[in-house]
């Protein structure tokens, strides 16, 4: 474990600590804050450059007890006994990142989308805005909740994080907007019979709200794991009653954090159901589009922030093959900032290159490229769930993520590398070969379900007694 995630985790537990006994309606604030995000860049660098910032060595957190102790945090929440039966499943519209047709096959008898906006119907089924249940419930008065906070703090004024000014005014805005969630998830417990609750994350304050009023009202709660896992703050704590996941890799991550066996499912993720029942744009309407040759290799390469400078590298490796096209596809964060001149630099040395920000699905990019290039993105994965080789460069920094190092000799340090094996991958048989070999080996384990929704619905049923498929016999 890093310096910074050591200082993190006891960071976090004394957060969690102090704010247990601040309560509204039985859920303890403090689980609901989003904790990585109230940290300053700065004590960020602090962190990682003090080892022992918050405390000796032998007080931190071993890693096989991070969701151990968040675990009896969250199983500390009284119960209301009123448990559900037969209930309604409930779909957290924000972060799911379901396509359409995930949505087209559940039944809209027993499900609800709950969704920030207010039209009566997606994908056929009934929608719940979170908005009109705000509006109409009862609320609670965050002002004596502030005062709490303010005194629990008001001991800890020279303390790096909880005496800092920023990171009191984060909490302090934050807590009633936790309270307003709480209140808005508890009138739609009373007025909906639910069973289940599906999120696609727990960073948010709904899905976490959420996933601890299923803890509080006996309901069962699956959070799917909404990219490839990259991070321990974006990931933990699980606070839903299930977490589904990718594969083997991420079963073995949450169980070595503290997770139970029983915690872990491996669903994948709906979404990648379109990777195998999705036709993709005509051929010839993909070439056109691109102004690319049928008989020549296609390259997407996916970018990501903050490493301009291995993927310029690549980029320049390449800008001499004239056999090969490129399709750069940035970041969205990149586009957002409008960080894409090494792009466009790279685009214009290469006559067939071409940065697609949204002209085209990445789907149909991945169904006729030849290969794919990136780092930590979810990319790489897709690519392979393509039957398409994928070539990762490792990250730089602190931090090490090591998702795909069971790729071997396809994930590299040095960009250059990574160009030239690029280059034999796809003009050598034998190479190809070896790739294919290392794409099956990865995807077998790490992906090993091809029809996710159904899983899904399947774990649904084990946990809740109810099909929620459509149009299905009980």
């Amino acid at each position: 474990m890093s310096a910074y995630l050591s200082n993190y985790w006891v960071l976090y537990r004394k957060y969690a600590e102090l704010f247990d006994r601040l309560r509204y309606k039985g859920i303890p604030l403090g689980l609901i804050s989003n904790f990585y995000q109230y940290i300053s860049p700065e004590l960020r660098v602090m962190m990682e450059e003090e080892p022992e910032l918050f405390g000796p060595a032998e007080q931190h957190i071993d890693v096989g007890q991070i969701q151990t102790f968040f675990e009896e945090k969250k199983q500390s929440i009284a119960k209301t006994n009123d448990a559900p039966v037969k209930g309604k499943v409930i779909l957290h519209f924000d972060h799911l990142r379901f396509v359409n047709d995930n949505y087209y096959q559940f039944d809209p008898e027993k499900t609800a989308v709950l969704a920030r906006w207010s039209k009566p119907n997606y994908c056929d089924l009934p929608v719940i805005s979170k908005p009109e249940v705000a509006a109409s419930c009862e609320k609670g008065d965050p002002k004596p909740y502030l005062e709490k906070a303010f005194s629990i703090l008001s001991a800890y004024d020279d303390h790096p994080a909880f005496g800092d000014q920023a990171f009191r005014e984060r909490l302090f805005k934050d807590i009633p907007l936790f309270m307003e969630a709480i209140d808005t998830v508890d009138a739609l417990f009373t007025k909906e019979n639910i069973s289940a609750v599906v999120v696609g994350t727990t960073e948010d304050i709904y899905s976490r709200v959420l996933a601890l009023t299923c803890e509080r009202r006996g309901a069962v709660s699956f959070c799917l794991q909404h990219g490839a896992l990259m991070g321990d703050e974006a990931f933990l704590p699980v606070f839903t009653t299930y977490q589904a996941v990718f594969g083997a890799y991420e079963a073995g991550w949450y169980q070595q954090r503290g997770c139970k066996p029983e915690q872990i499912l491996i669903t994948g993720h709906p979404r990648f159901d379109d990777i195998f029942n999705r036709t993709p744009m005509d051929m010839s309407v993909f070439y056109r589009k691109l102004a690319f040759h049928p008989s020549k290799k296609i390259v997407l390469i996916a970018t990501q922030p903050f490493s301009e400078e291995f993927y310029s590298s690549v980029l320049d490796e390449l800008s001499t093959q004239k056999q090969l096209q490129i399709i750069i596809k940035p970041h969205p964060w990149e586009i957002g900032k409008n960080k894409l001149d090494i792009y466009h630099a790279a685009a214009k040395k290469h006559k067939a290159c071409r940065i697609i920000k949204k002209e085209m699905d990445l789907y149909d990019i991945l169904a006729y490229a030849d290969a794919a290039v990136t780092q930590t993105s979810t990319v790489g994965l897709e690519a392979m769930l393509f039957q398409k080789p994928a070539l990762i460069g490792k990250s730089t920094g602190n931090r090490t993520y090591p998702y795909y190092e069971s790729l071997g000799d396809f994930i590299f340090e040095k960009p250059e590398e990574l160009a030239h094996t690029l280059i034999e991958v796809l003009r050598n048989p034998a190479m190809y070969q070896r790739a294919e070999a290392a794409r099956q080996s990865f995807t077998a384990s790490n992906y090993p379900v091809t029809e996710s929704t159904l899983a899904l619905f399947s774990a649904l049923e084990t946990k809740t007694g109810v099909d929620y498929r459509r149009n299905h016999s009980e």
